[in-house]
């Protein structure tokens, strides 16, 4: 695994500034390793100044090679992977940086591994800041002499400045502290800072965060029975319905089954039987016309015997009407059509 420059000629590289417990270049000179509190401490200090540097020379020629783009503290023991490849466990409250060298010289020392890792500039707090205030006036302002060479890898030991603070974090190709090694983060490692805002959180709900793993395997427990109790409400809720309309859509079809089939047998009724009736109705009025026809005739056209009146007798004051059997009689004329007299 080697660094990489990015497109635009940067390159970003990332190691532990300070670990908690770790004994340094100086310790045997009497400097003690720092505690976690202490780190914290002065990565906070650090936000004011900000300065990365090339082997503590910023207090010698104000020059800057880059600037910090992560800096944080790891929540708990944790495994990176160096650049040879190996892992290397740092405890939890490491101070670990991410930063981006922007100068070229610097990114080519990089690259070429003159780089390793990183060292600190440890000031006094007035004098960090008077140091500050000079860079921000004309770069040709001299640097304020107490700032000149004093680190902790200088003239004096950490445990002897008084306030102090991180003025710089330098690259250095051998650093004071053995372990500060470029390495690679994952995005997952929680910064101890998240982890204080959310025992904070925490503290404030009245849990802890042995409570809230409980609380949260509850929640899954509970959300679990609900997805599996609404999986079968869904189930029956979806048979029913469908029954329902399997009903719905039986009795809406069965009418039309049954309308069907009696429309067919009204039809041949109509069709077939009653014009056998018509029929047989027919003939019978015929034969009752002819038969009466005959009847008529008879009554009608009988021959009177010789000797005997053709008139009918009148029975019960009834007169029976006379039969006319000439056209011109039934005129009122005389036989021969001539008007009578």
């Amino acid at each position: 695994m080697k660094l990489q420059k990015n497109n635009d000629g940067t390159l970003q590289v990332t190691a532990p500034v300070m670990i908690p417990g770790a004994k340094d270049c100086d310790y045997k000179n009497g400097e003690p390793p720092l505690t976690k509190e202490q780190i914290r401490e002065f990565a906070a200090s650090y936000e004011k100044y900000q300065f990365i540097d090339h082997e503590h020379g910023l207090t010698r020629n104000g020059q800057k090679i880059g600037v910090p783009v992560k800096s944080f503290l790891l929540n708990q023991d944790t495994n990176i992977t160096l650049l040879d490849g190996s892992t290397q466990t740092y405890p939890a409250g490491t101070w670990m940086m991410e930063s981006l060298l922007t100068d070229e010289s610097a990114v080519k020392s990089a690259l070429d591994g003159e780089y390793t890792g990183y060292s600190v500039s440890v000031f006094s707090q007035d004098r960090a800041d008077q140091y500050l205030e000079a860079l921000k006036t004309d770069k040709d302002t001299p640097l304020p002499t107490a700032c000149k060479n004093i680190s902790s890898g200088g003239t004096a030991l950490i445990k002897d400045v008084t306030d102090p603070v991180v003025l710089s974090v330098s690259l250095v190709k051998t650093p004071c502290l053995h372990d500060s090694k470029f390495c690679t983060l994952e995005d997952e490692i929680m910064t101890e800072e998240v982890k204080s805002m959310k025992s904070k959180i925490l503290e404030a709900m009245g849990m802890s965060e042995q409570a809230e793993v409980e609380a949260l395997k509850t929640e899954v427990v509970d959300l679990k029975a609900t997805i599996d109790e609404m999986k079968t409400e869904f189930a029956e809720s979806l048979k029913s319905m469908q029954e329902a309309f399997e009903t719905s859509l039986k009795e809406a079809l069965t009418p039309v089954a049954e309308k069907s089939e009696t429309e067919v047998e009204v039809t041949e009724e109509v069709e077939v039987e009653p014009v056998a009736e018509k029929e047989e109705t027919e003939e019978a009025t015929e034969e009752e016309v002819e038969e009466e026809a005959e009847e008529e005739t008879e009554e009608v056209e009988p021959q009177a015997e010789k000797g005997e009146s053709k008139a009918e007798p009148v029975h019960d004051n009834l007169v029976a009407e006379k039969k006319s059997t000439n056209f011109y009689e039934a005129l009122g004329r005389n036989y021969n059509g001539t008007r009578k007299l």
